[in-house]
């Protein structure tokens, strides 16, 4: 079988999929269908989803051609489907079951995020066995409409994919900054739907920006400033890659880092404050239960 052997640079030291760990409280993952399915010895499709779409292979094998690659996925691997990817699936040799489900993926208001990184393909079992097994059992209970199994199934899925992004960021950092580029993102490329999928590497210096200036209030004229576009431009495009505005992104990371600190029981209130460049402890504290429901006096 042909291996996808294509890579994708990065700028900046930050991994980019920290950005869903990040903004992981702005995430929302609606699952529009699940089900397992068995298909006899020579079966074979041809189709394409509108949606997102992940198969869990329970038995046998599967052949899955994208574009010029076939992948030979097995027992206990998975495949990601981005939208819209065309694909060819078949089993010449033995019959086979496995598990798909659809869903959405949105951070803010961008229900396509996920097209910004390297995802579609094939994740090896060893990467989500206990993830996986987890999520087969939830979606088993699911079939047989078990009480709670809807709110069990999303709750495995979401581990799931969690342990599928992992897996990527753990081959990004193996790879010193070369994130894998696996053959099914060059339909991506080519496609007029996917034009905005650089916008999350152009963004790659402002986060590290934000990461490394947690410590001083932060404007968006600075940010603009780093990647050279004007305040008003930047501020849209962050909004259009990222679902969210560039406050809103800067308010969660410093509220992850308070957080942080707080379970620390290190530091005292005005000295968190000013870890994270607020003018003064009541300024932050405000900010803190905004965001919270409750005083940092009273989070632990």
């Amino acid at each position: 079988m042909q291996k996808a052997d294509n890579y994708i640079n990065y700028t900046g030291e930050k991994n980019p999929l920290d950005i869903l760990n990040d903004l992981s409280e702005h995430i929302t993952i609606k699952i529009n269908s699940c089900r397992s399915i068995f298909q006899n010895k020579g079966w074979i499709e041809n189709k394409y989803h509108n949606d997102y779409d992940i198969w869990y292979i329970l038995s046998g094998e599967v052949y899955i051609r994208i574009g010029s690659t076939i992948y030979t996925v097995r027992q206990g691997d998975v495949f990601f489907f981005y939208p819209k990817m065309p694909y060819t699936a078949y089993n010449d040799k033995e019959d086979c079951k496995f598990i798909y489900i659809h869903f959405d993926f949105c951070i803010g208001n961008n229900s396509k995020i996920l097209n910004d990184f390297n995802l579609a393909g094939l994740i090896p079992a060893k990467a989500v066995k206990k993830e996986a097994l987890l999520f087969k059992k939830s979606c088993m209970e699911f079939e047989q409409n078990s009480p709670m199994s809807s709110l069990s199934l999303k709750g495995s899925f979401t581990m799931l994919l969690s342990a599928i992004f992992k897996y990527y960021s753990n081959l990004y950092n193996d790879n010193k900054g070369i994130a894998n580029k696996s053959s099914t993102h060059n339909y991506y490329n080519n496609n007029r739907e996917c034009k905005n999928m650089a916008k999350l590497a152009i963004l790659q210096p402002v986060f590290q920006y934000v990461e490394n200036n947690l410590d001083k209030q932060i404007k968006n004229d600075e940010l603009a400033a780093v990647i050279n576009m004007s305040e008003k431009y930047f501020i849209s495009y962050f909004k259009s890659a990222l679902g969210i505005t560039p406050g809103n992104y800067i308010t969660q990371l410093k509220m992850n880092k308070a957080r942080e600190y707080l379970y620390q029981e290190k530091y005292t209130i005005k000295e968190i404050a000013n870890l994270l460049g607020y003018s003064d402890q009541y300024t932050f504290s405000k900010a803190f239960k905004k965001y919270f429901n409750v005083p940092p006096s009273k989070f632990i």
